[in-house]
């Protein structure tokens, strides 16, 4: 597993923006839209288990070898600006975007959208029509987004080609009453469950454990981003 280290580069008003802070950090260590890093402060003796950080936004590049990326919290009160951090990652499973979709639907259904922004990016890369579902602030969105509420998310799933939902771990039993229609078989659907991992994959602790199809499913490891219809 590739160690790394980082730097807290800016706090950010999650007010107004869609990410908690900036990332400074090697290129190798920036997740991939969906993966999460392990950071933790050494010089915070509070800081008992690392910080889970997914990736918020576009990355920006300061050199060759550094970027800056923006991240989703919650951010530990100790950690500021120049703050330096240990990273372990990238970890797990992302998103897994087909090639050739061009009508994203992404559904927000935690407090903060910031955990999709990676897949607006990507969307915009390949031409693709974009609608953002949610019922709460959305920050700042690129003007080539579409926003609706959620009460148009039965239209939006015809719609698409693509549908990825950031959903807390403790709203996982309401999928069922979410999506009341038949998620289309040809629909490539994507859930990233947002769940506590204090042990990034290395104990098996339990902690994120979520029941799907399949069987009882770790995120740390076998996820964050699951298949929707293993959920539903």
């Amino acid at each position: 597993m590739a160690h790394y280290k980082g730097r807290i580069a800016e706090i950010l008003l999650e007010a107004y923006q869609n990410a908690a802070g900036i990332l400074a950090c090697p290129s190798e260590a920036a997740p991939k839209p969906g993966q999460y890093l392990q950071a933790h402060n050494p010089n915070d003796p509070m800081q008992v288990v690392p910080t889970s950080l997914f990736a918020a936004g576009e990355i920006a590049h300061d050199s060759s070898s550094i970027v800056r990326l923006p991240i989703a919290g919650p951010i530990p009160q100790s950690w500021q600006p120049g703050t330096e951090l240990l990273l372990r990652g990238p970890l797990s499973h992302g998103f897994s975007v087909p090639r050739l979709a061009r009508r994203f639907a992404l559904i927000a259904l935690d407090r903060n959208p910031g955990r999709l922004l990676p897949l607006v990016s990507q969307g915009i890369q390949q031409g693709a029509g974009i609608t953002f579902l949610h019922d709460g602030p959305s920050g700042n969105l690129p003007v080539a987004v579409e926003e609706q509420p959620l009460e148009g998310l039965a239209k939006s799933i015809q719609w698409a080609d693509y549908l990825a939902v950031d959903i807390p771990l403790d709203r996982i039993e309401d999928l069922r009453s979410i999506f009341t229609l038949r998620i289309p078989a040809a629909l490539n659907a994507e859930a990233l469950v947002a769940a506590p991992m204090p042990c990034g994959g290395m104990a098996k602790c339990g902690v994120c454990t979520v029941r799907t199809n399949k069987g009882p499913q770790l995120p740390c490891e076998d996820g964050p981003v699951l298949k929707l219809k293993e959920l539903v």
